[in-house]
């Protein structure tokens, strides 16, 4: 009876602080802490889980992203897995309280060991700190903004250049074409702040001046009401940092008020759409891109050959990173026989290649990609143009 006793009161402190830790989002260590005393036996787990939280009406009508997932999910079912690996596609609705309880869920489910997402940096931004809490595994092929992985937490990792990276670029070609008197136009967003803050700095530490760094106004009388101001002041260039639908938008309206000077867009304008949402006559536009397609590694050529075969068109940047994202997931499962959140992110910290479709990439001790390159294109006609 005493043996048995001390056995129950054993387990029952160990339940307890369980529950404690999983109050702090420890579930790991809290199953580890069972099976350290030898109350149970490590679980035996037989399918994981990759979650992809994303706002999929906007996905689906802007961007090859999903598309890019599916095309990963046939080549996982065709990899040689040592468990039973799922891609499941949720919809977050681009809704901050539908991706908290999308969270919430992630984080319960035991067969979950990462997520990719979440696709706007209002949502991910705030809703990385519950990922980290419960040391879950959180992949952001969209979100630049390099706070995103600040603090350190070893969970969140930014799998897109930095907003800096990015600003520089912008700059450093604005200040190639002649640029001297530029406006800043933002969207109403963490990452609309965040870069346009960043690019401000350094355009003015590189000659330009900026007269102006505004927040985006509905496009009508408000608008031309700062044109006429910025016209006064004498501007010959606008940079961009927009998605691209409310991007597009400014685009049509800004020309439609006679600017005919340089319009330079960060990389969330880069996307399948734009063509599509801009007006005739855009003219002298310059947009951002993590993704050369006229210089892509093999990688990325075997998957615009498919993609195109596939789906008639070839893809965007947004389908070749979430597919990108989903296989190094993939390959950490087959390869190195991860199954759990905290083997992910070490898995992820440590790999030296990622074997990434991009090459040779890695995260660094900041937990941000190294290995994947800024370009710009420039519109001409009805298609894009690299110039660097």
């Amino acid at each position: 009876m005493k043996i048995g006793l001390s056995r129950a009161i054993r387990a029952i402190s160990v339940l307890a602080c369980i529950c404690l830790l999983s109050a702090c989002g420890a579930r790991e260590r809290a199953v580890q802490a069972l099976v350290d005393v030898g109350l149970i036996a490590r679980p035996e787990v037989t399918q994981v889980v990759l979650a992809v939280p994303v706002p999929l009406s906007f996905a689906e009508e802007n961007t090859g992203f999903i598309k890019g997932i599916e095309l990963a999910r046939e080549d996982i079912t065709a990899m040689e897995m040592p468990i039973h690996f799922e891609v499941r596609i949720d919809d977050d609705k681009g809704d901050f309280a539908s991706a908290v309880e999308l969270a919430q869920g992630y984080i319960n489910d035991h067969t979950v060991i990462g997520v990719i997402g979440h696709w706007f940096s209002n949502i991910c931004i705030p809703i990385s700190s519950i990922y980290t809490m419960a040391e879950q595994t959180l992949i952001v092929p969209t979100v630049s903004i390099p706070s995103l992985t600040l603090p350190l937490s070893g969970y969140v990792f930014r799998n897109i250049p930095a907003d800096d990276q990015i600003s520089i670029k912008m700059s450093d070609y604005a200040v190639s074409q002649g640029t001297k008197r530029a406006v800043i136009y933002y969207e109403y967003s963490m990452y609309g702040f965040e870069m346009s803050a960043f690019l401000e700095q350094y355009a003015r530490s590189v000659g330009i001046e900026i007269i102006d760094r505004v927040r985006a106004p509905d496009p009508g009388q408000e608008l031309s009401i700062l044109n006429r101001k910025w016209t006064a002041l004498d501007y010959d260039t606008v940079f961009v940092v927009s998605n691209v639908e409310e991007g597009a938008v400014f685009v049509n309206a800004i020309r439609a008020f006679g600017f005919e000077g340089a319009i330079i867009c960060s990389d969330g304008m880069d996307s399948a759409s734009l063509i599509r949402l801009l007006n005739h006559g855009a003219g002298n536009l310059v947009v951002s891109s993590i993704f050369h397609s006229e210089r892509p590694p093999a990688g990325i050529v075997q998957f615009q050959q498919r993609y195109t075969e596939r789906y008639g068109t070839p893809p965007d940047v947004w389908a070749i990173q979430g597919y990108d994202s989903v296989m190094i997931v993939a390959a950490g499962v087959a390869e190195h026989g991860v199954t759990t959140s905290a083997q992910l992110s070490e898995y992820l910290s440590s790999a030296e290649s990622l074997g990434s479709i991009f090459g040779q990439t890695s995260f660094n001790e900041r937990y941000e990609i190294i290995g994947k390159s800024v370009y710009l294109k420039k519109l001409a006609g009805t298609r894009f143009e690299y110039i660097n």
